[in-house]
């Protein structure tokens, strides 16, 4: 597997860092995990196009998380290539995540719906799935009631999990265990904790309980970015720690 970092910030963009978007490749398939504002922009600068892009998953239903489903429709709409890749595009979230997709339906219609090169809403709950290139284990999040952590291992046995916004949890532990990469937020601090959202002694307790290869911090709000973050999060022998960083790349 193969992570780049379209988005590592958080709801309000800086010149570094955009809304939350990532794209995850597995055995020849490109994997969208959220659409943060600017991501369909950031995939084309790094090299990519909403064409080579089979499914996306959504952590959630807030807007830095999901803004970008529309403009991609759009595209797909509007500007097919001559050798089109991926005709059929899988969007999997909460049930919840219909209500939305009604609601832009409602207010754009024939301007992103193409029965040509459609798109198909999966609802997806906690549970086991299993695709073509990847198996899937989709925990409950500690941020809202829609949200959902993913699991993802491929076929030789690396697993990613990309946990969106979240608190601590004990289901988040669970869902940690021994991964390859961590892909977590911390957007905020010990000083002064938000309620749904990890703090650096949090995740010191999540990495030494459950024991990641790699964390990587990302959705980094403007006060986690200018405190020294990675200094206060104590980590075991044999874990590592690393900031995203907008167009990072990581080979799981």
């Amino acid at each position: 597997m193969k992570l780049t970092v379209l988005g590592s910030g958080y709801f309000i963009p800086t010149k570094d860092r955009n809304s939350s978007g990532y794209l995850l490749e597995t055995g020849g398939e490109s994997i969208l995990l959220d659409t943060g504002s600017g991501t369909l922009r950031q995939l084309i600068k790094c090299g990519h196009s909403i064409w080579d892009i089979s499914k996306i998953f959504y952590s959630h239903l807030h807007i830095d998380h999901t803004a970008d489903l529309p403009p991609i429709l759009f595209t797909r709409k509007y500007s097919q290539p001559d050798s089109c890749g991926e005709r059929e595009l899988s969007v999997f979230a909460h049930p919840d995540f219909n209500k939305f997709i009604d609601g832009f339906e409602k207010l754009y219609g024939e301007w992103i719906n193409n029965p040509d090169y459609p798109y198909n809403f999966h609802p997806i709950m906690p549970g086991e799935y299993s695709f073509n290139t990847v198996d899937l284990s989709v925990f409950k999040g500690n941020h809202t009631d829609q949200s959902l952590m993913y699991r993802f291992k491929d076929r030789s046995g690396k697993s990613l999990i990309y946990t969106g916004d979240t608190g601590f949890s004990d289901t988040l532990i669970e869902a940690s265990q021994n991964a390859s990469v961590l892909l977590i937020e911390c957007s905020s601090s010990n000083s002064n904790p938000v309620e749904g959202h990890m703090t650096p002694s949090e995740l010191s307790t999540l990495i030494h309980e459950s024991r990641p290869e790699l964390t990587l911090l990302t959705h980094i709000s403007p006060e986690t970015d200018y405190e020294t973050l990675i200094d206060e999060i104590s980590v075991p022998p044999g874990c590592e720690i690393k900031m995203a960083e907008d167009f990072l790349t990581i080979d799981v």
